[in-house]
Formats: C-alpha cells, structure tokens, sequence
C-alpha cells in the first residue's frame, strides 16, 4: 500500500476545504450581492421619485422630459397624471398595465424586459395628484456589483493562501513531532534505551509521547529482570557443570576408586537430573509462549483428576516426611485435563519443596456461582506482601530465597501462571491463616 507523508495530507486536507469553503461562499456571495446591489438601486429610484413628487407637475414634468434629477445618468423617468396622459422618456417603455397599477394602487415595484435589456420599475402616487415612474437598467447595476464580485474574489484567495500558510506550518509542528516519537520507537527497536523525547502541546501526540516513554521504562525494567534471571540462571547451572566437570576430571586421573565409584555415579546421576531440570523448564517457558499451544476443553471430573494427582505424589511426600490429602467435594469442570493436572503438578511440586519435614501439604476445592476453586496450600514460611507482588515474575523469589531455604530453577511459577494465562483461568496467591501460602485456581464449570 502506497504511503504518504502526514505533512502533505493535513496541507492537502486543509488546502481542499479552503478550496471547499472559498467556492461556497463565492457561490452564496454572487447572488447575495446582486440581490442587495438591487434592492439599493430600487431605494435610489424611490428617493428620485420622492424628489419629483414634492415638486408641481409642470417642474415636475420638466425634470422628467430633461432628466434632471440627482443619480445616475441612465435612469427615466415618467408623470403619469389622473387621466393616463403619460410624459417623460421612460413612458415609452412602460405598458398600460403597468400604468393602471400606479394609478389604482398607488404603487409600482418590479422589473420588465426590453429588447431584451431588463429594466428596474418603480413609481409611486403623489399627494399633488399625479404618478412618478422610474426606470433603470439592470445591467448598470450589475456592473457595479463586478468590482466588488472581484474584491470578494480576492479576499477568498487570500484566505486560501492564508489557509494554505496555516495548513503548512500545523503539517510542519506536527509532522516534526510524529517523525520525533517514531526516531524515538527506531532507536528502542535498535536497543537503545532511556530516550527523552520533546513533549508536545497536541494532546494526541503528547499521549504517543508518553506511551513510548512508558515503553522504553518498561524494556528497561523488562530487560533488567531478564538479565538478572539470565545471571540467577547461569549461577545455577555453573554449580552441576563444576561437580560433573570434577568428578570427570576425577575419573579420567583415576583418582576415584572401585569403591567410591557407586557414590559418585549417584552424585552425577542428581547433577545430570538438575541439569535436565533447567532444560525442562526452559523448554515449557518457551512452548508456552508459541502461537501454536493448544488447549482442548472437555468435562473433568476433579474427583478422579485429584486422586490421580495424589497418587502420584504420594512417594515424594513420604520420601520428605510430608502430609498430602485433599479436601472438598468433587465437582465437574470444563477446561483441559492435561494442561490442568500440569499447572496442579507445578503448584503442589513448589508447595512440597516449601513445607519443612513434619508438614503438610492440602489439595482443597470449592464450588462457586461462579466456577470451581482449586487451592494448593503449603506449611512454609510463607510470603510476605512484597513476595506476593512479585510471584509470578521470573526468577524473582528464586533470587531473593535461593541462599536461605530449598528453592526451584525460578521457573516453575512463572510457567505455571503462563499456563493459567494460556488456559483462561486465573491463578492467584494469599498467605495462609496460619503459616504457608495458598495458590488458587478459579476453573470455569462450563
């Protein structure tokens, strides 16, 4: 699709309804003031039949016959007495109805044509007893009427031009700050960061202004978490590298013996599972944010869902020293089974790692109006309300518990709040009454 520069559209836009404005006024002026050009041209003739009629009918047949009245040269005039005698240059042109129309009603306004030359007509009745008819010749009028048509002509060209100047000057400031914010969005896209940008006195533009600005804030901060979880990251995979680099090292110099080799099979077998557990969970970040992650709602029925959930944690719980159940009713949902035991794996695998040896770990649901809430609620430290803030972002707990307690690869929460988002449930977090924190899961029922 062609493009065009917003500069040439606001002046073309602004040069087009100049051109708009200009010729309607000119088309409503025209006529306008051939109206009133007229109707001054009937005043006139009435004031020189005024002049005629304040005078005796001998002065004022006189003035008639020779013209000699105040106004323009190709005004005529007629003194139509009581009887219908008519004398005066303009009698030749007037029609006996015209004549019977001053004589009865005392008054004669319109126009008439001929030889095709139209002609003003105005006659009054005077209280001397006789009728003035005054007859003027439009195109005279007409063409007084030309200069101004040309002047007004003028005036709406200059106001083009001036409307044009303005167009340019108002394309110019805000092509100049459109072109600004969108250097300013280049320059980001090129990983340029902390960009000021001019504010602006256009309200829109002044708003995309602060939008970029607001994004430029977020790609820092974005980007400062992604770096700080890149670090947290490598740190934890540089520690099973250096043991399995170790005992390699170890091995190839014979330095271990046939009866240490079972222990250290064991140590490279748990560095080897760390190692894959990073990998894994990279990997179900990155599947999660693919176009392509598919989700397939059917009717669940949580009871079953549950046990198997517990069935299968049950060996770690012992292993740990820790307590699983579940409580709550079972109800059916519509969401993916798949997907929904994959997010209940993740929280219940976080909230074991979180419960000390001798606690306990509960898989609870409730039925709402509204769905069905699954809670996952643990017997650890707990979260404090800066914790809670900060759950679901990545690596954000893993940096700040990672020297204190057992912590994870820094993932797990985040995929699983990706995995809520993905799934179109909501996935929430609160500290326990007691001690611990409870993750809640609002399934829709249908």
């Amino acid at each position: 699709m062609r493009t065009a520069p917003l500069s040439r559209r606001i002046l073309l836009v602004t040069l087009a309804g100049g051109v708009i404005v200009a010729a309607v006024a000119f088309a409503l002026s025209v006529p306008l003031v051939r109206s009133v050009a007229r109707d001054q041209a009937r005043v006139q003739l009435v004031r020189a039949i005024d002049t005629l009629a304040a005078k005796p009918v001998a002065t004022a047949k006189l003035m008639a016959e020779k013209q000699k009245i105040v106004g323009t040269d190709d005004r005529s005039y007629a003194i139509v007495r009581r009887n219908g005698e008519v004398s005066g240059a303009a009698g030749d042109v007037l029609t006996p109805a015209q004549i019977n129309t001053v004589l009865t009603a005392g008054k004669l306004s319109t126009s008439m044509k001929v030889n095709g030359q139209e002609l003003l007509v105005e006659g009054r009745a005077t209280r001397r007893g006789f009728s003035v008819i005054a007859v003027q010749p439009v195109g005279a009028v007409d063409e007084a009427t030309t200069a101004l048509r040309h002047r007004l002509l003028l005036a709406l060209l200059v106001g083009l031009g001036a409307a044009g100047t303005l167009g340019l000057v108002l394309s110019r400031t805000l092509n100049r700050s459109v072109a600004e914010a969108a250097t300013a969005a280049r320059r980001l896209a090129a990983g340029e960061r902390g960009i000021a940008i001019a504010p602006s006195s256009v309200r829109e533009i002044a708003d995309m202004s602060r939008a970029v600005s607001a994004l430029d804030d977020a790609l820092i901060a974005s980007e400062g978490r992604q770096r700080e979880f890149l670090l947290s990251i490598s740190h934890e995979i540089r520690t099973p590298l250096t043991a399995l680099r170790g005992y390699a090292e170890a091995l190839a110099d014979g330095a271990i013996g046939a009866d240490e080799m079972k222990a250290t099979g064991e140590t490279l077998v748990a560095e080897t599972a760390r190692l894959d557990r990073f990998v894994s969970d990279l990997l179900a970040l990155a599947r999660l944010e693919a176009d392509d992650f598919a989700i397939e709602a059917v009717d669940v029925q949580l009871n079953q869902l549950l046990t198997d959930l517990l069935d299968a944690w049950q060996a770690t719980c012992e292993r740990e020293g820790i307590a699983l159940h579940a409580e709550g009713s079972g109800a059916t949902v519509h969401t993916d089974p798949m997907r929904l035991r994959q997010l209940l794996d993740g929280l219940v695998e976080n909230a074991i790692r979180a419960t000390p040896a001798g606690g306990g770990v509960v898989v609870r649901t409730k039925t709402t109006p509204s769905g069905v809430i699954i809670e996952v609620e643990d017997a650890g430290p707990g979260l404090d309300p800066a914790d809670i803030a900060a759950t679901f972002e990545r690596g954000a707990l893993h940096a700040k518990y990672r020297e204190l307690r057992s912590v994870g690869t820094g993932l797990g929460l985040s995929i699983a709040h990706r995995l809520a988002t993905r799934m179109d449930v909501q996935l929430d977090v609160r500290s326990a009454p007691q001690s611990g924190a409870i993750f809640s899961i609002q399934v829709p029922i249908r």
